[in-house]
């Protein structure tokens, strides 16, 4: 229960998306809890980390919806590019990782698609965990 209370004050839902540029890394997390893996796309290109999300007309409490987002990042230029990863929390919010260089370095220039995993743990969970 603690660690949910720490949470809420540190990434309130009204508050995400948050963007994070560390010593060591750089993150983005972004409440997607209305779709799934298969719904979401990241992919880096150029020094840019792309996020869509798009599910086609469900039902709600409120009648029938359909969503689609799409978000962009300027990643620093001391990241990793190739070493981006994300993942999927169980209460919804998808949390991308870049980890930065040691040294500032001339940064590649490609496009790659990053694979959305699953992460059973809640975003709380994880947070607790690092």
């Amino acid at each position: 229960m603690f660690g949910q209370v720490l949470v809420l004050f540190f990434f309130p839902t009204e508050r995400l998306p948050t963007v994070r540029s560390d010593r060591d890394k750089f993150t983005v997390y972004l409440d997607v809890k209305h779709f799934s893996p298969d719904e979401l796309s990241v992919k880096v290109t150029d020094d840019y980390v792309e996020i869509r999300g798009k599910h086609d007309e469900r039902q709600d409490d409120h009648g029938y919806i359909s969503r689609q987002f799409q978000r962009r990042y300027r990643l620093p230029s001391n990241v990793n590019q190739s070493a981006v990863t994300c993942s999927l929390s169980a209460d919804g919010v998808l949390t991308i990782t870049g980890p930065k260089a040691s040294a500032q370095g001339e940064s590649v220039y490609n496009e790659h698609s990053i694979p959305v995993t699953r992460d059973n743990k809640t975003n709380s969970t994880a947070d607790e965990a690092s």
